[in-house]
């Protein structure tokens, strides 16, 4: 692009602080996959990722002025895709959904061993099945879940995107694993 060395992110976001509209069209392009996936497996609902989509990369643009290359721009773009997602999730959804692992009706289809007789499910179909459990799961735990299982982000990392503990991101995977094996399960037996 007009000979400029873009090879990092850092060069991208330096070239955007000067004002270099292709470095931001660069950047946009380099990035839009991966925020994509993060705003569509939180939000849950595809006529809304988009416009999450659009307000995430809104936010970067505004506030690329004061990034700080203190840690990478693509853990900067996560925590930004995965906040806004999480804040139009909660604006856009009631959370009468969520699912209560603490409801002892789920305790114990999670505590059931006897998952023996459950027919093996092919994988479109099983990807279907998680989609649909993870809509009734909340919010943090399903982006805890996400950022770690679709995204392979580290503990720490999710922990500076949640603002929480790693001891709290490993008990809401932990939980969504339950609640998902529990509905999972629920699904498979009917």
């Amino acid at each position: 692009m007009n000979g400029h060395d873009w090879t990092s992110d850092k060069a991208l976001i330096e070239a955007i602080q000067r004002g270099d509209r292709d470095a931001a069209a660069c950047l946009y392009h380099r990035h839009i996959d991966r925020v994509h996936r993060i705003c569509h497996r939180i939000v849950l609902d595809p006529s809304l990722t988009l416009d999450c989509v659009q307000e995430v990369w809104l936010k970067v643009f505004r506030s690329v002025g004061r990034f700080r290359c203190q840690r990478s721009v693509a853990a900067w773009l996560n925590a930004v895709a995965a906040n806004t997602a999480i804040d139009y999730y909660r604006r856009s959804r009631r959370q009468s959904n969520r699912v209560d692992i603490d409801d002892p009706q789920v305790e114990s289809l999670v505590a059931d061993e006897e998952a023996e007789d459950v027919q093996p499910v092919d994988g479109p179909l099983m990807q279907q099945r998680i989609c649909e459990a993870l809509e009734e799961i909340s919010v943090s735990q399903r982006t805890a879940f996400v950022l770690r299982y679709y995204e392979d982000m580290p503990l720490p990392e999710i922990a500076g995107i949640l603002g929480c503990r790693e001891g709290t991101v490993r008990t809401h995977i932990r939980r969504c694993l339950l609640a998902l094996r529990a509905k999972l399960l629920t699904k498979l037996n009917q």
